[in-house]
């Protein structure tokens, strides 16, 4: 299923899904994410799943950022990391090409 969004995302709301990127990319390397790239991309991906049909990725990604966002903390193993890279690659080309695989 492929889903095309590049009608809905524009200008704020692709920077705000570049930032939830930002953040699961950050997440995959372990690493603290920044918390003014994690609370924007976590409101971008709420958005976008309250006013769109979206995949599982997308809505496993907004789970993840509103848990961060809400001050869980979220300990990847490996295999975490890798969903959480993957996860950023969905995100990142919803932002830049308004398409999500």
């Amino acid at each position: 299923m492929r889903l095309c969004l590049s009608e809905r995302v524009t200008g704020m709301s692709a920077s705000g899904l570049l930032d939830a990127a930002a953040v699961l990319e950050a997440q995959a390397a372990g690493r603290t994410p920044d918390r003014a790239q994690l609370l924007a991309g976590a409101l971008a991906l709420d958005t976008l799943c309250r006013e769109e049909v979206v995949d599982r990725d997308l809505l496993n990604a907004a789970a993840a950022l509103q848990m961060l966002a809400e001050g869980r903390a979220l300990d990847f193993d490996a295999a975490g990391r890798a969903r959480a890279a993957h996860l950023a690659e969905v995100v990142r080309k919803v932002a830049t090409e308004g398409t999500a695989p």
